[in-house]
């Protein structure tokens, strides 16, 4: 494990993983950004991180993960204050099931796929030129134990904003798939330059104040669940592990074998552990596919780790 403070940015930083894993990494002593789209919740959680033995104070740092305007400006606030990144965890999601019907950003993506993939990819290479200057980067995105029940899931490539198939739960689920892909896509184009983790994070059990926000029907429903949920504390510790961890994705991986096989090690369960992706994911061409449009969605940034590739 790693013992030498480390920088790390942290999106949705002000409740739940995002925060249990902000407070764990600044007990630890490492410095950490919480990126938040609320300010008033982005300071009510700073102050709860600053309330651990910190031995640097958490700085706050606004972004609405689906306004690629503020993901920029939040890019260059970070970037004024450091000269390198050691971490960049992707956990800002959204999964609203009230937002029963689609809703659309000014630059007009659907919002669950600007939010949960859009904005991770450009705020991740907006972010690459200080990964590239740290000595160990490493990048950690997020996706569902739910893609379990959907092996056969695919990226609607030719209708990433249509709203004809629209619910909750599809557009949450693609999103998280298209993060798998990516994720898997860096790895093999950074060529040991980044280390990357994709955590297949479980049901985890909400804030108190998220779920007196919920609609009764849905509150209902949670009640059940909560039972069976993962605390979120345990996942902020996962997402620690790996910041800290001493070894690459690669390890676990074979070079000789199958897709499956060079891949093993990127996409982990909450103890660390490599798990399958869907089917969908092993398939280099639509990797490719979806990492083009991506590109072209977002503004086509630049990746500075991914340079003399």
């Amino acid at each position: 494990m790693s013992t030498s403070p480390l920088t790390i940015a942290i999106t949705g930083a002000n409740s739940g993983i995002g925060l249990r894993a902000a407070v764990l990494l600044a007990r630890e002593g490492h410095r950490v950004y919480a990126l938040c789209r609320d300010p008033g919740r982005g300071r009510a959680a700073l102050e709860a991180i600053n309330r651990t033995a910190a031995s640097h104070r958490a700085r706050l740092v606004i972004v609405d993960m689906a306004d690629s305007g503020a993901i920029d400006l939040a890019a260059a606030r970070v970037a004024e204050e450091v000269t390198h990144l050691d971490l960049l965890i992707n956990n800002a999601a959204v999964f609203d099931q009230a937002i029963r019907e689609p809703r659309f950003t000014s630059a007009g993506h659907e919002l669950f796929w600007a939010t949960n993939h859009l904005g991770p990819h450009r705020l991740a290479a907006a972010l690459s030129p200080l990964l590239a200057a740290a000595p160990r980067p490493r990048l950690i995105s997020v996706a569902s134990k739910g893609l379990i029940s959907m092996p056969r899931i695919k990226i609607r490539f030719d209708r990433l904003d249509d709203p004809s198939w629209y619910s909750p739960a599809k557009a949450y689920y693609h999103a998280k798939l298209a993060q798998i892909m990516t994720t898997y896509h860096l790895a093999l184009h950074t060529e040991g330059r980044l280390d990357v983790a994709c955590v297949r994070v479980p049901q985890v059990r909400l804030d108190p104040e998220r779920v007196a926000a919920m609609p009764r029907p849905l509150r209902m429903l949670y009640a059940s669940a909560r039972v069976m949920s993962a605390p979120p504390e345990r996942l902020g510790q996962t997402y620690a592990s790996v910041a800290g961890r001493d070894e690459t994705w690669d390890a676990c991986a074979d070079p000789a074998g199958d897709e499956r096989a060079r891949l093993r090690g990127i996409y982990i369960d909450e103890n660390l552990r490599p798990v399958n992706a869907p089917a969908f994911a092993y398939q280099a061409a639509a990797r490719a596919r979806l990492w083009t449009l991506t590109q072209q969605a977002t503004g086509n940034p630049r990746w500075a780790v991914l340079e003399g590739a």
